[in-house]
């Protein structure tokens, strides 16, 4: 974690995530790309200076992180996902609100059809202009999909390829969009809502039992909650001491 500092002063709070969506209603100049971090992101994020510093907002995705982030640093954060249980219902609901085209791009092929269907009975009006699946492998997909982005003029974006393949896709859209768009990365939550349109349970949300329900139905969550999350907070508190 070569820059954890740096990448800890840019971590947003719920304030500043609101003033993310200001932006697109009063008339974006330029793109701006958000992501969100965990765990298993923070190190590859952190460690990647040229994407840190050209991501315009970072949030922090899950509770651990949040909690770590919060005894060392002075800028107080809470955790933001792109998810029901977060912000997800803001940025669609917003995209309603304010008759905004909205592109997806991620997950499997046939997952992200099943998930636009899902997103358009929950938020009637919801104009989902595009969607791709996340797998652009062969040479001049991504091209091909930039360029479909560019003829439907998406006002949003949202992207879940993983980290830190969905990061390096959206900041390649903000220099070659012709429209300016908010764009997001998402993780998992585009496959999350092809499986079920609101993915966690409600107890799951209220108890913030998200980690429990994603280890049970998803085998690289367990995984990661076993490998990548105690190395990463052994990392952490050792680079959060050292930076200081």
């Amino acid at each position: 974690m070569k820059h954890c500092k740096a990448l800890d002063k840019k971590i947003g709070n719920k304030l500043s995530f609101d003033q993310v969506l200001l932006k697109q209603r009063r008339g974006l100049t330029q793109s701006v790309a958000t992501t969100f971090v965990n765990p298993f992101s923070y190190p590859i994020v952190g460690d990647d200076e040229p994407l840190l510093t050209a991501l315009d907002h970072i949030y922090s995705d899950g509770a651990l992180h949040t909690s770590l982030h919060n005894i060392f640093n002075t800028n107080q954060i809470e955790r933001l996902s792109f998810d029901f249980s977060s912000v997800a219902h803001d940025v669609l609901q917003f995209a309603v609100e304010n008759s905004l085209k909205v592109a997806l791009v991620g997950a499997k092929p046939g997952l992200v059809e099943q998930a636009a269907k899902n997103y358009q009975q929950m938020y009637p009006g919801l104009n989902i202009a595009y969607h791709h699946h996340g797998y652009l492998n062969e040479p001049g997909m991504e091209d091909g999909v930039i360029d479909e982005l560019n003829t439907v003029s998406a006002d949003i974006v949202i992207c879940g390829m993983g980290t830190p393949r969905q990061e390096q896709f959206i900041l390649t859209l903000k220099q070659r969009l012709n429209n300016p768009a908010l764009l997001f990365t998402c993780g998992g939550f585009i496959e999350q809502s092809a499986i079920k349109a609101d993915y966690y349970h409600p107890l799951v949300k209220r108890f913030g039992l998200r980690w429990v329900q994603r280890a049970i139905m998803h085998k690289h969550v367990r995984t990661r909650l076993m490998q990548d999350y105690p190395k990463f907070i052994c990392n952490y508190i050792f680079s959060q001491l050292k930076a200081k």
